[in-house]
């Protein structure tokens, strides 16, 4: 009885030193992430004058995004984040599989490319965003080339050109971040086990067969993560069309996101200059949260569902 006592003791003992532990941490969230976030929801409610609340609105603001003029540009930035999430899904994460895949096929020197792969994705977005601006500019590095080799022929202003910027964006940021879903899969290949490999090889499969009939449902985790990585990141796109096209996502708003047109609402580069619209920067915000937060959840549950279980 003495012993339990003690054990129990000791128990109560370790979980109140847990809780002291972890209640700065609490308090540091709570003041810099619950705190603010809760503010955004309750200031988007109202009518602000500069950065004052003046006057309770209701769900106008909200109301407010979906018509003209705001809603010309809601449209349009949601249409570009919606475009970026597929594109990354195809070149990125669909490039990376078949990366991986050959990697994990001839397992030498694997290490080496992986760091290579890696390597633009311990660069900062701002980083990579003047880089390619700067190759891609009329007169840069990559004109140069191609009038070498004679696959274009005078001055290339891709990045001026409405049609062509989302997409060459696009593949900037597929470049910047292609290592981390190379890691990922791999990862996730060398945990399967060679039996099944080889008994796929036994019944007649080829390389292409055993990566897509047998493989990749075994990798539904970790195409999970990547998926639900991916939507947050291209949701949250800002860094590199900021710095490759300017807060309006030139040209003419061709490339703008959900973020950029929040930054111009709140900082007053929407409209006349020098004029903010915080409620309704607050009410996109809000409308964002639930996006992603919506969006999260049923791409973690959709994956959990399809995830095989050996």
């Amino acid at each position: 009885m003495t012993t339990l006592r003690r054990t129990s003791s000791l128990k109560r003992t370790q979980q109140r030193m847990a809780v002291l532990f972890i209640l700065p941490a609490l308090a540091v969230y709570a003041l810099f992430v619950l705190y603010p976030l809760a503010m955004s929801l309750w200031g988007s409610f109202f009518i602000w004058k500069g950065l004052r609340m003046v006057e309770f609105a209701g769900l106008s603001n909200f109301s407010r995004l979906f018509v003209f003029p705001s809603g010309a540009r809601l449209y349009g930035a949601l249409w570009h984040n919606t475009a970026w999430f597929f594109g990354i899904m195809v070149f990125q994460n669909g490039i990376g599989l078949l990366l991986a895949w050959l990697l994990f096929l001839r397992d030498k020197g694997a290490a080496f490319f992986q760091s290579v792969f890696f390597f633009p994705a311990v660069l900062s977005p701002v980083i990579v965003g003047a880089l390619w601006r700067l190759l891609l500019a009329p007169g840069g590095v990559v004109e140069w080339a191609l009038n070498g080799l004679g696959m274009h022929q005078g001055s290339l202003t891709v990045l001026g050109n409405s049609h062509a910027a989302l997409g060459m964006l696009i593949a900037v940021d597929a470049w910047n971040w292609m290592g981390l879903p190379v890691l990922i899969y791999t990862a996730g290949l060398r945990q399967i086990s060679g039996q099944i490999f080889e008994a796929a090889k036994l019944d007649g499969a080829g390389n292409a067969r055993m990566l897509f009939s047998v493989a990749l449902p075994l990798l539904m985790p970790a195409l999970g993560t990547l998926t639900t990585l991916s939507f947050i990141n291209t949701f949250n796109q800002f860094d590199i069309v900021y710095v490759m096209q300017g807060v309006q996502g030139n040209p003419s708003y061709s490339t703008d996101t959900l973020v950029t047109y929040f930054y111009r609402l709140a900082f007053g580069a929407e409209g006349a200059v020098g004029i903010t619209d915080i409620g309704l920067a607050l009410a996109l915000g809000t409308m964002l949260f639930l996006i992603l937060g919506v969006g999260t959840l049923l791409m973690l549950r959709f994956f959990d569902r399809r995830t095989v279980q050996l």
